[in-house]
């Protein structure tokens, strides 16, 4: 891959642009991360760099297990000794990364998804940490962001820069793939609104570039917005009594998603996820005959 550019962002807080952006902040010269990129040639170029402005990596605090996120955990722990931090529940799939895949297959993950995009290197959590407050003795704190998976938090710097890991996509993401991975659709909605509020000077989405407030509210909005999409197609997909497969593709017919191995498990995984919330919301049932489970619109 090519090298990874390093960006200041303020002081002390600076970010790595890349397909899973990764944030640094500098604390009495040493190093910590926010997310550690997508594999390991991310960790050795994010390496390089910091030996080149003689940074010694301490901590690395992932928002959350997605593997583009802590694909680079294993690399960096090994080469420096470096402490990782984690929620408790996003733990135990850092350390044990067979867990995503089998949460998305719903079962055993079978050998064409057993790849980096779903799968990272395992790596030890040193540290398990509340999802707000402050992180450890570091300056950052943690903020709460409930919906997008298990435990994610996003990371404040003393610069009033807010990593603010998936919880927002970029439009131009949003645009293309329309759908992305929500695990619990009701707390990502609570979330959203949570983050209209925020005050920070500067958001750092994952998946985009930097942006300051009034441009973050309108891209909190244009995610809410998307998402309503997503559940009105999931619904409109549902005529007389369909199985969770046949409203799959009724959302993939309306988007014109061509499915790999790796996007049918995560947007099957959302798909469940908008049927969960519909019936816990009392919009949709759900009954068992024939061998299927069936779901109606009420």
């Amino acid at each position: 891959m090519p090298s990874l550019p390093l960006i200041q962002l303020s002081n002390s807080t600076y970010y790595f642009p890349s397909p899973a952006n990764v944030g640094l902040y500098i604390q009495d010269n040493n190093a910590i991360l926010i997310d550690s990129g997508s594999d390991k040639e991310a960790g050795r170029q994010i390496l390089k760099v910091l030996k080149e402005n003689n940074w010694e990596l301490s901590l690395i605090v992932n928002t959350h297990s997605h593997a583009d996120h802590i694909g680079g955990n294993e690399f960096l722990q090994k080469r420096t000794d470096c402490r990782i931090a984690v929620t408790a529940m996003e733990a135990a799939f850092t350390e044990h990364p067979t867990l995503e895949a089998s949460l998305l297959n719903g079962g055993y993950p079978h050998k064409r998804i057993q790849s980096k995009f779903l799968l990272a290197k395992a790596s030890t959590v040193t540290d398990k940490i509340p999802n707000s407050g402050q992180i450890l003795n570091s300056s950052l704190k943690a903020v709460p962001l409930a919906g997008h998976f298990l435990d994610m938090i996003a990371v404040e710097t003393p610069d009033s820069v807010l990593f603010t890991a998936d919880s927002v996509i970029s439009r131009e993401i949003l645009s293309k793939y329309h759908i992305h991975f929500l695990y619990n659709v009701k707390a990502h909605f609570e979330t959203l609104e949570m983050l209209k509020k925020r005050e920070n000077k500067l958001f750092v989405p994952s998946h985009g570039k930097p942006v300051e407030l009034k441009e973050f509210r309108d891209l909190v909005e244009y995610n809410k917005h998307k998402i309503e999409e997503n559940i009105s197609i999931v619904i409109e997909s549902i005529s007389g009594k369909k199985t969770s497969e046949e409203i799959l593709i009724g959302v993939c017919k309306h988007y014109k998603i061509e499915l790999n191995a790796n996007q049918y498990v995560l947007t099957f995984s959302t798909v469940r996820s908008i049927l969960a919330y519909l019936l816990n919301e009392q919009r949709v049932d759900v009954s068992y005959s024939s061998w299927k489970m069936l779901w109606r619109r009420l």
